[in-house]
């Protein structure tokens, strides 16, 4: 091919805009203050305006742009055009304006040699740089797109003129399906409604990755599950609706089961190596049953979350010998008439009831963890705990977390630290402290459990937003102004539930 030369020309900093459809960023932005703030959060621009400040603006590599009705739009170099912007006026990005203005002010003489213009290339059109990009981030010398930007990438090649077909044909050796299926996912899940606004940021961003979710929507069973159906091109179906539009138009059912999953991608109990995504398996299985189990009538006297008898309302007192609270015992099948006192149910104490007679199931929501009032301790062997612990988990399972959600955090942080002493003095060698004291000898003990290991770090570890980790349980402890609700009393208990299991094990 002849060379042929393109344009390198002269344009203020101001004049330039940033690509809104950047493949590095996972939903377009709507403005360009938005994919401003968005690049500084996700892709280290600060670090490109320290450089620049540190060593100069060099322009051996200029930004590559095209000319379009909003004027010059900048396909290769966004980082740095952004730098250059924020650190001409750092009021463009509010939410790190104080450490550009630090920047400006440790390099208050490099600062007066900063560049209000720079040369750039211009290329006819996106269609003609795209293939020169792609190829200057395949090499080393760049730092490589992830699959996610990629994904983003080949998506952006697709118009009325262009199909997969077309893009595969021209990238041949490339996995194309496989990434518009990234691309359209992620827009899949920008448009779902979800009823956790931080499952939905979660679900936006770079902390789910596409190459880690894939091993789930690649199980058909589950991508019906929760509404993601693909076409042989890698598109979703139908193919008249934008997948943001799709994703909006969920059933509860499918938006349950979706949110369920991500719950457990964002937890860390679902990863690339799950048993979950073997379709051979019994842990898929009971996943599938989990996501597509149609909603249950519950008998009287039986509860939802599994077919024990239903937990009994515990009284506050009296107390029995030594001090200690006196436990009903558990109801029997035909103990309810015979003795109503042990038959209660936490609707009994005032909370709301979902449950309705069996005659009328109709008016049922359906039978999924979120929809239930109370948590589901099934295969907690508590039982052989000490009569004072047993009496916590009886309430913790009795407890109404829509009505009481404050009170059953706290209730089960004092369990989770309860169960850790009683473990441990089992054993011979006692626990003794708080439970950010006594949880690193659970992190020694069993940290490099395959199976415990990422709920043993996300409790040791995790911030004040994890629910279920020290320090979550702590802020809600001393912050009076902490917020809880009751999905996060869910969340917490799915994060402890699977270590609660294994200190209730006898030591063998």
């Amino acid at each position: 091919m002849a060379y042929d030369p393109l344009p390198i020309i002269e344009i203020k900093i101001d004049d330039l805009r940033l690509d809104l459809d950047n493949y590095r960023i996972p939903t377009r932005r709507s403005d360009e203050a938005a994919a401003l703030k968005y690049l500084f959060a996700s892709e280290d621009v600060l670090s490109a305006a320290r450089l620049i400040l540190q060593n100069g603006y060099f322009d051996n590599e200029v930004p590559i742009v095209t000319h379009d009705e909003t004027g010059y739009v900048v396909l290769e170099g966004n980082r740095r055009v952004s730098a250059l912007k924020a650190l001409q006026d750092p009021t463009l990005v509010p939410g790190h304006d104080k450490e550009i203005r630090a920047l400006l002010k440790r390099h208050a003489v490099e600062s007066q040699e900063l560049p209000t213009v720079i040369r750039v290339l211009v290329s006819p059109s996106r269609e003609a740089a795209a293939p020169h990009i792609a190829r200057l981030h395949s090499g080393l010398s760049k730092k490589r797109w992830s699959r996610d930007q990629q994904a983003n990438f080949y998506y952006s090649l697709l118009d009325d003129e262009t199909s997969v077909d077309d893009i595969k044909a021209q990238y041949s050796g490339v996995e194309v399906v496989r990434y518009i299926k990234m691309a359209v996912a992620r827009r899949f899940l920008s448009g779902a409604h979800f009823s956790d606004h931080s499952l939905r940021e979660y679900a936006i961003s770079n902390d789910l990755k596409m190459s880690s979710f894939e091993y789930a929507y690649r199980n058909s069973d589950i991508s019906a599950a929760v509404g993601l159906n693909f076409a042989g091109d890698g598109q979703l179906q139908p193919s008249s609706l934008r997948p943001e539009q799709i994703g909006s138009k969920l059933s509860s059912i499918q938006l349950s089961a979706l949110e369920y999953l991500l719950s457990e991608f964002r937890a860390g109990r679902l990863n690339t190596r799950s048993s979950e995504f073997k379709k051979s398996s019994e842990e898929h299985q009971r996943l599938m049953n989990f996501l597509t189990k149609p909603a249950q009538p519950a008998a009287p006297g039986v509860r939802e979350s599994d077919d024990s008898p239903t937990a009994p309302a515990m009284p506050v007192g009296p107390q029995g010998p030594e001090g200690r609270v006196s436990l009903p015992s558990e109801p029997t099948e035909d103990s309810g008439d015979a003795n109503p006192a042990k038959s209660k149910t936490p609707d009994d104490l005032g909370s709301k009831s979902q449950a309705t007679p069996a005659s009328d199931p109709t008016t049922r929501g359906p039978n999924h963890p979120r929809t239930k009032n109370n948590l589901d301790l099934s295969g907690v062997e508590y039982d052989k705990v000490s009569v004072n612990l047993k009496y916590r988990y009886h309430e913790l399972r009795s407890i109404n977390i829509e009505i009481f959600p404050v009170a059953a955090s706290m209730l089960m942080r004092l369990i989770l630290e309860s169960t850790i002493k009683f473990h441990f003095e089992t054993s011979g060698t006692r626990a003794q402290g708080e439970l950010s004291a006594i949880f690193p000898r659970v992190s020694d003990e069993y940290g490099q459990i395959k199976a415990l290991k990422s709920t043993i770090n996300s409790v040791k570890t995790g911030t004040v937003h994890r629910p279920g980790s020290i320090q979550w349980f702590n802020n809600l402890s001393h912050n009076g102004d902490a917020v809880v609700k009751a999905d996060d009393v869910r969340e917490a208990w799915n994060l402890i539930n699977p270590l609660l299991r294994h200190l209730l094990r006898p030591w063998s």
